[in-house]
């Protein structure tokens, strides 16, 4: 079993509150960027991307949305200096270590135990952002089953809306900077020091399938065992969170777990019924509510809902 990784200090991204203000020059710049630029963004909450336009905005001296829009018709490069403003992709290796420990130590055994040595395994990553995360998983798995067997018998995806976060995760190389969260015998293991930064094992990475992916509107991936979403749905809106959460109760197995980031829930009073479960709220760990049925007593011993 993977050994406990030891605490180190991490950072946590709050969403912003969601408000219930319209700004007509805004919704119509939505409407043009959904229609005209192909990228839907209306269910993010407004708050949040009220205020990374106009952090946009100012650095090229725009006071208006009607401006700006005029602005980016004229402009296709501003497009892409929009999109890394509005994707702030935010992540690092074992985020929130203590999380990360107990789905080690708890959640990815109990995944290899209930499955039968000749099938295989999901783990879908959705929102991965520049790949931390992914390879975070990919670590675990490799430690409880060996190399060679997790190549054999996990499939991995790795998705995210943007393009240039996708495009750094699949090269998987890093900065020293950004490799101080992974415990040095991992980081020996399981990565190269090159001349361009730590790059991530070479056939581990292969094995992982990158894609783009709108987690507010395109088709989630299918018989998934572990879906790890963290520090993603904070930022949208209700009834978005709400379609969301049931794309992942599709996705999942009715085995599989689903991960969140400490900030965010699996429940939104936009779903007519529950349907996650949680495994350990604190680390915001779930299970489909339809799952209990099968295995109640054995989750039981995996909950630790008062901690």
């Amino acid at each position: 079993m993977f050994a406990q990784i030891h605490s180190l200090n991490g950072s946590l991204c709050i969403g912003s509150q969601e408000t219930n203000q319209t700004n007509p020059e805004f919704e119509a710049l939505l409407d043009y960027l959904k229609h005209r630029q192909d990228c839907d963004l209306t269910g993010y909450k407004r708050s949040t991307l009220m205020r990374r336009f106009q952090y946009r905005m100012q650095s090229i001296k725009i006071n208006s949305y009607q401006s700006y829009r005029e602005y980016l018709e004229s402009n296709r490069s501003e497009w892409l200096a929009l999109l890394d403003k509005i994707l702030i992709n935010v992540t690092c290796f074992f985020r929130d270590r203590n999380s990360w420990d107990y789905l080690a130590q708890q959640i990815i055994p109990n995944i290899i135990t209930s499955t039968q040595p000749d099938q295989s395994m999901r783990v879908w990553s959705a929102g991965c952002a520049s790949g931390q995360e992914v390879y975070s998983l990919m670590m675990l798995f490799a430690e409880t089953l060996g190399i060679e067997s997790c190549l054999q018998r996990v499939q991995f995806y790795a998705t995210d809306i943007d393009e240039a976060a996708i495009n750094r995760a699949r090269q998987g190389i890093y900065q020293p900077t950004e490799v101080t969260e992974i415990p040095p015998d991992l980081l020996e293991k399981y990565f190269e020091q090159t001349e361009q930064g730590y790059l991530f094992d070479r056939k581990l990475r292969r094995a992982i399938i990158f894609g783009e992916h709108n987690l507010a509107a395109d088709i989630p991936i299918s018989n998934i065992d572990l879906l790890v979403c963290r520090n993603a749905l904070m930022y949208f809106n209700a009834d978005t969170q709400a379609k969301i959460l049931s794309d992942f109760d599709f996705a999942l197995n009715n085995n599989g777990f689903l991960f969140l980031g400490n900030a965010e829930t699996a429940e939104t009073l936009k779903l007519k019924r529950p349907i996650f479960s949680p495994v350990h709220l604190k680390y915001r760990l779930y299970t489909k509510v339809e799952k209990l049925g099968v295995r109640n007593s054995e989750l039981r011993q995996l909950s630790y809902l008062s901690a």
